[in-house]
């Protein structure tokens, strides 16, 4: 950099005086970076003017706005720099346009990216007046600006975000998508933010990205990171799912609060394990107030709709974890921590519902040494206490509390309790059914306090209620397994129902929650009755298809996710399938846009022009994904769908319509002209994932029209590396190596030099395809070839592929005997 500076030479002059290769970019880098710090002045000229002169390559380019953008202590010039090249960027993102000037696009994506000017220009005060504008796609733009720096300025995010937490309409929807992409562990500020956005129902439908994915999702870094926010995130949720509940009345409903989701289980389980005091502190005072509010009847025990009977299962579900872990996170906290749990006994003590019991009975049984005698002297005061179990064995959790107390109990309340047990007979002992069965419950509780601890009385008693009953009834059945759940309403009693009843039986199951056993299987929701539904979609698929027009628009979208489903396949009209599809995608576009971009492409008449825009929206506006899942730690240090990025986008709504574009475009080329704007829009998505299978439509598109089909893939947003390496894109390239590879060479030397080793292995697979057909690639493959292993293998494969090829034999031949002896076993 020293002897170029002494030189005097203009930097844009001197590489203009040369075919400008990659290896430039280091020495503009060192020019660059050492002028800034030694001749301030200079620099901002050398920079200005090697992007605004057009004989400079793009990627050179490239390479100043990456300099520019990692600038630690940003100066007001280089700002007028970057106002230079992003104004025509946000010119073309307010007028909702492509942005027909290429270097101002990569000027904007490095710009957007950079931590030092997102502190710069705040501190300007630009930010605040992004998020003010009236433009509502450039506000749109500026807070997906402000999520790409939320994991390294939380607290700064927040602050900007507050001022419209409550504004509703496009806010509501802003705020949801960038929730549903952050890292909600980062700050407390911006936990804060989130919590508001639980409680005024900004959060309501928030789900993470992944199939399936559900609002607890959203929480599992959260999880890892800061276990004891956890609690507080449920408290807040209870609370609004509650009050939503109550506003529609529906007892049935209620069970809606969590429901049966396997993530909000782990979540709150091994959050009560590791911030017991947490899980106290924020979730008891939320559980006892609903569980009040909705409990009924009038003698003690008291059941609520939310928490009915706690049922033992290998790992409990949804909200049936919450009073689980709460449980579980009471009898740690009695039996190891010091602590005053008094006003946590007091607030169960004062209760006379189930759960309040049930809470009580754990934390009695957690702390036996120190509650020994004030649990035994409650049960006898209120005897209706013993009444605390499962289906299977209703005093089961009494059993357990007296087992632990008992050796702690003083003699005289011992003796109490025995006496009291002795005396007890339960309500349904007392029945007409139940009369033959009296004794049973003493028996049982009896059977917990040891023999040799027993009155000779209580021991005489025992072994005549032993020889009557047998057994002491034991610890209850566990429920184990998603196998044992069961269709609300079997298969065969579907054989017969009208459709007036399949509309009556999707409103009374709308929950994906699971009912109580039922035998040996637990009862399911929606999601059991849709599977059956789906079944009979296939036996009468125009049926259906017709019923599914009118289903409430409040109903569970599983219904018609499983209805869409079946249609791809049916031989129905195809008018009907697409009514189908329009009311779906008016109601419940969000879950079933995959769904119905399956049946869209799979038309064979002619779409109507509302049906194309349908796809078009769903191709380029819908927000799944919202973030690269493929990158992100699925647990086990292992990420989503294997690290793979297309499987990652096929399981996406917006790649799954550019896969049904591509499909259309392959039976019709017709198509291509009538999805013009939305293959301008598709090849700058912001996700790898989606770029994946938008490669995939290109190649359809240039199978019909070449002059398009290249351009297009060309102008593709490649900003991730690791896109290169996606079966679509290296396609697209091999298919296109002997007419159009001047224009591909470039991208296939920034394989070669790629970082990431897959990368590098498709690159050499592409130069090696590249030099059986031009000779002007053999530098590219002796490159690889001198490289690191990922690339000599790249080139292995290919002349190994290729050595029966008359034609080809001599490179191959050659080729492989240079690598006969490497050093690297997978070459060998």
């Amino acid at each position: 950099a020293r002897v170029f500076i002494r030189r005097q030479e203009p930097l844009a002059a001197f590489l203009k005086g040369s075919e400008q290769h990659l290896f430039r970019r280091a020495q503009v880098r060192q020019v660059l970076a050492y002028l800034r710090d030694a001749d301030r002045t200079r620099y901002v000229e050398e920079l200005r003017a090697l992007l605004s002169d057009g004989g400079i390559r793009t990627h050179i380019k490239d390479l100043a706005f990456a300099l520019l953008a990692e600038v630690t202590d940003p100066t007001e010039e280089e700002w007028e720099i970057w106002q230079q090249w992003i104004g025509q960027a946000i010119k073309a993102i307010e007028e909702g346009v492509p942005n027909p000037d290429k270097l101002s696009e990569i000027a904007w994506h490095r710009f957007s990216g950079s931590q030092s000017w997102f502190e710069a220009i705040d501190q300007r005060g630009v930010l605040k007046n992004w998020l003010a504008s009236r433009n509502e796609r450039f506000v749109n733009v500026a807070v997906d600006f402000l999520w790409r720096h939320q994991r390294h300025s939380p607290d700064r995010v927040a602050a900007l975000l507050e001022p419209y937490a409550d504004c509703g309409g496009e806010w509501a929807l802003r705020l949801r998508s960038l929730m549903e992409r952050a890292d909600l562990h980062t700050s407390c500020r911006f936990f804060d933010l989130f919590l508001h956005l639980v409680d005024n129902g900004t959060l309501d439908e928030a789900r993470s990205i992944a199939v399936n994915g559900t609002f607890w999702d959203l929480l599992y870094n959260m999880g890892q990171n800061r276990p004891e926010w956890i609690p507080e995130v449920l408290a807040h949720w209870l609370r609004r799912r509650f009050a939503v509940i109550r506003v529609a009345d529906g007892e049935f409903r209620a069970r809606e609060l969590i429901g049966y989701d396997r993530s909000a289980a782990m979540l709150i389980s091994k959050s009560a394990e590791r911030a017991p005091a947490a899980f106290v502190k924020h979730l008891l005072p939320v559980v006892l107030g609903i569980s009040d509010s909705a409990s009924t009847g009038d003698e003690p025990p008291r059941h609520d709709a939310v928490w009915t009977i706690p049922i033992k299962s290998k790992g409990p579900r949804g909200q049936g974890a919450c009073l689980s872990g709460l449980a579980g996170a009471l009898a740690t906290l009695a039996g190891e921590s010091p602590g005053d749990l008094s006003n946590e006994i007091a607030e169960l003590r004062r209760r006379d519902t189930y759960a309040a019991n049930y809470l009580l009975l754990a934390l009695y049984a957690g702390g036996a040494a120190r509650y020994a005698d004030e649990a035994a002297v409650l049960l006898c005061d209120e005897p209706w206490r013993f009444q605390c179990g499962s289906p299977d064995n209703p005093y089961w959790y009494t059993m357990e509390t007296i087992r632990a107390v008992v050796p702690y109990c003083t003699p005289k309340d011992r003796e109490r309790l025995e006496a009291t047990i002795l005396a007890y007979v339960s309500s349904y002992e007392r029945t007409k059914t139940g009369y033959k069965q009296q004794g049973r419950a003493r028996f049982s509780l009896l059977s917990e306090i040891p023999s040799d601890l027993r009155s000779p009385h209580a021991n005489a008693r025992f072994q005549e209620l032993e020889r009557k009953f047998g057994q002491p009834q034991g610890e209850p059945r566990r429920v184990v397994g998603p196998v044992e759940v069961e269709s609300p309403i079997e298969k065969k009693a579907t054989d017969v129902m009208t459709d007036g009843q399949w509309l009556n039986a999707i409103q009374k199951y709308p929950s994906e929650d699971r009912m109580v056993p039922s035998g040996d299987a637990l009862k399911g929701g929606a999601e059991e009755l849709a599977q059956v539904l789906g079944e009979r979609v296939k036996e009468e698929p125009e049926r259906f298809a017709r019923l599914a027009l009118r289903f409430p628009v409040d109903s569970n979208p599983v219904y018609l996710e499983c209805i869409l489903l079946a249609l791809r396949e049916a031989q129905i009209a195809s008018d009907l399938k697409l009514q189908v599809c329009r009311k779906a995608f008016v109601e419940s576009h969000g879950p079933c846009g995959r769904w119905i971009t399956d049946v869209l492409g799979s038309m064979g008449d002619p779409l109507p022009d509302d049906d194309v825009q349908m796809l078009h929206r769903l191709a380029v506006e819908h927000e799944d994904p919202g973030s690269e899942a493929w990158q992100e730690d699925a647990g086990g240090g292992k990420p989503y769908y294997g690290g793979d990025i297309h499987f990652n986008g096929i399981n996406t709504t917006r790649g799954r319509a550019v896969d049904a574009i591509r499909d259309l475009i392959l039976s019709d080329a017709t198509y291509i002209e009538r999805f013009r704007p939305t293959l301008d829009r598709m090849i700058r998505d912001r996700s790898a994932a989606v770029l994946s299978c938008v490669a995939g439509t290109l190649g359809a598109v240039a199978s019909h029209d070449p002059a398009l089909g290249m351009p297009l893939f060309l102008n593709m947003n490649f900003s991730e590396d690791r896109l290169l390496a996606t079966r679509h894109v290296s396609d697209f390239i091999r298919m296109r190596l002997h007419e159009n590879f001047p224009e591909l060479r470039p991208i296939i030397e920034r394989m070669l030099r790629s970082s990431e080793p897959e990368v590098c292995e498709a690159g050499a697979r592409l130069a090696g395809i590249a030099v059986l057909r031009h000779e002007s690639v053999t530098d590219l493959v002796d490159e690889a070839l001198r490289g690191a292993t990922p690339l000599r293998l790249g080139v292995a494969q290919v002349a190994s592929a290729n050595i029966a090829d008359p034609e080809w034999r001599p490179w191959c031949e050659a080729t492989l005997a240079v690598l006969f002896d490497d050093a690297d076993d997978k070459v060998r």
